[in-house]
């Protein structure tokens, strides 16, 4: 009984991965998106972030702050103490896709990004590829957002092979 438990389990986490990577199967409109995802609000809370190189790994973390009507804030506590504003116009695109999602306006988004989006069992993931003649065209491959109540996770893809994961911790 135990093995088929395990068994069970296993598929479990193989269809789940699968299904996850085949959000660029789904592809979505704004106005589609606005209506499935959940209202967010100004939040604290903690976060991991893992930075993967062809050659190394960079693991962080610390407190990040969404404010609705402005952005992000990353306070970063370890390795080394900074703090990285996305709420101005210096860090502009990264705060026009943040705010966009958490306000509903996909203006920006959709102008650069094809977006794509599936729910399966109240997890949702929102996907977003550069557009060809995007100015992102020519960095990102693509950018995923998971989440059920909150964003529970962001993992960015730059063409450069690294990878950015960015897991969130709010009660």
């Amino acid at each position: 009984m135990f093995k088929y438990i395990i068994i069970f389990v296993m598929s479990l986490v193989v269809y789940s991965a699968a299904f996850a990577a085949n959000v660029f199967e789904y592809p979505s409109t704004p106005d589609n998106i606005i209506e499935k995802l959940p209202e967010f609000n100004s939040i604290s809370c903690k976060f991991t972030q893992e930075k993967v190189f062809p050659k190394n790994t960079l693991k962080s973390g610390g407190n990040f702050h969404f404010i609705k009507e402005k952005g992000v804030i990353f306070e970063t506590q370890y390795p080394v103490k900074t703090t990285t504003s996305y709420t101005s116009t210096h860090n502009k695109q990264i705060n026009d896709i943040i705010t966009g999602i958490a306000n509903k306006d996909y203006t920006f988004i959709n102008k650069n990004f094809n977006l794509y989006y599936v729910n399966e069992n109240g997890i949702w993931t929102v996907a977003l590829k550069p557009k060809e003649k995007s100015p992102a065209a020519q960095q990102l491959d693509n950018i995923m957002i998971t989440g059920n109540k909150y964003i529970n996770r962001i993992n960015i893809n730059p063409l450069n092979g690294s990878k950015t994961t960015i897991n969130f911790y709010c009660d």
